[in-house]
């Protein structure tokens, strides 16, 4: 153990946070969110080519550095609450499972921002398949160091905080509460119930988003193939051994990052030839899907 993976698995909570916030309050309107990982993609990718191509226009002082910045955030939200919107609007119109449409338009993405990674935004100056690495001025400052520890955990620890203020103490998230329990009582009593598919659905896109934005930002700098892989499935284990309670997101976030980066530091040293920590992500899963059978059934 040391400073390096401490402050690594840290910055891996983050971003479970934030995902997993988004996951818990679009899972309490009933829906469940496949399509993080390709919505954390689109995120990360947008920043990666936004911040690049501020950078080769010369907005490296404080201000412009705040102005590219938020740009790139802003857009970054944005594009994947409009792909996380997508599920809502064909459920509701086209009467297509939630469930089924978010993995599929996943499925769209990935490969699509793969072919423009290896393509036209490729970067010309590393042998990554990857975007140019964002200037340092863009990057998140660190905390601990060696390691990609950066002041995001806390604004990731208050997220889930709000979450958590949203979902229990807010009228509009009492409503997506019951609605996801009762949706034809919600109905009956008048709710808008479309309007609380869509909402939930794109602040589970905007809140993948934001992952993607500070994993380019905060822990890869620059988007390359695959950076997703883990973080949304990750986030969906988190918000689900949590009970979708954005409090306990905060602990069971730095609770599964610990045990996976440990598991592949393990597994690095000790030249194990088989994923490891998707092993215990799987086992976790299993054991999280039997405990909720056992519970409908008493």
């Amino acid at each position: 153990m040391n400073t390096y993976f401490i402050g690594t698995a840290l910055a891996s909570a983050s971003l479970y946070m934030v995902s997993a916030t988004g996951n818990a309050i679009c899972m309490k309107s009933g829906n469940i969110n496949l399509g993080s990982e390709g919505q954390i993609y689109a995120g990360g990718f947008i920043t990666a080519i936004l911040l690049n191509f501020f950078a080769r226009h010369n907005f490296t002082s404080v201000f412009t550095s705040s102005i590219a910045l938020s740009t790139a955030l802003i857009f970054s939200i944005i594009v994947s609450a409009l792909i996380s919107s997508i599920s809502a609007l064909l459920q509701q119109y086209r009467k297509a499972s939630f469930l089924l449409t978010s993995f599929i338009v996943a499925a769209f993405i990935i490969p699509l921002i793969d072919g423009l990674i290896t393509g036209p935004f490729r970067s010309k100056t590393a042998n990554l398949i990857a975007t140019d690495f964002i200037i340092e001025k863009y990057r998140f400052p660190q905390i601990l160091e060696p390691s990609t520890l950066s002041p995001f955990i806390f604004f990731a620890v208050g997220l889930c905080i709000l979450g958590g203020f949203f979902i229990y103490k807010s009228n509009y998230g009492q409503k997506i509460n019951i609605y996801g329990i009762a949706p034809d009582f919600s109905k009956y009593a008048g709710f808008s119930t479309g309007q609380i598919e869509l909402t939930s659905a794109i602040i589970s896109g905007a809140m993948n988003g934001l992952t993607g934005f500070a994993a380019i930002c905060g822990l890869y700098y620059s988007c390359h193939q695959g950076f997703y892989n883990g973080i949304g499935w990750n986030a969906l284990s988190v918000a689900m051994i949590a009970r979708l309670n954005p409090f306990f997101i905060i602990p069971v976030s730095v609770f599964l990052a610990f045990t996976i980066t440990f598991a592949d530091n393990f597994a690095l040293f000790h030249n194990f030839d088989f994923d490891i920590s998707g092993m215990i992500q799987g086992i976790i899963i299993f054991v999280i899907a039997i405990t909720e059978k056992i519970g409908r059934k008493k």
